[in-house]
């Protein structure tokens, strides 16, 4: 064999088995309403099955949020306790200091303030809110 000669593949060769063609039923047999009502019977078909999936999904759903919602709502109340135990302890404190009526008034007064520098806070942002997407 010379060096410059170049093997020369073999074309591939055809497959063993031909593909058979589909059967495909006639036009006449089936007609347009008997496809159209399989159709409607196949929509419907999806339409319940869609309905049984967002109703499990939301039963799963409002089961969670039944669950964070009372985590949410214990731990408030405990909240709330811890805090009015602490305006309790510095009522105490104070009033051993200043007597009970201005450790009360002080106290009183504070938290009247924080209130209202917390409230128009809230309504500054409420008021930049969107209300419509539409809107500008």
């Amino acid at each position: 064999m010379d060096d410059k000669t170049v093997a020369m593949e073999d074309p591939p060769s055809p497959p063993d088995k031909v593909a058979e063609p589909i059967d495909m039923p006639a036009a006449d047999d089936q007609s347009i309403k008997s496809q159209i009502d399989g159709l409607v019977d196949d929509v419907r078909k999806l339409a319940e099955a869609e309905l049984e999936y967002y109703r499990v999904k939301l039963s799963v759903n409002m089961e969670a949020t039944r669950t964070v919602l009372i985590l949410f709502s214990v731990a408030a109340i405990v909240g709330i306790t811890g805090l009015v135990t602490l305006i309790l302890g510095i009522l105490l404190i104070l009033s051993h200091y200043w007597g009970p009526v201005a450790a009360t008034g002080l106290l009183t007064g504070s938290a009247l303030l924080v209130t209202t520098v917390l409230t128009n806070m809230a309504i500054k942002r409420a008021r930049k809110l969107p209300i419509d997407e539409n809107e500008e």
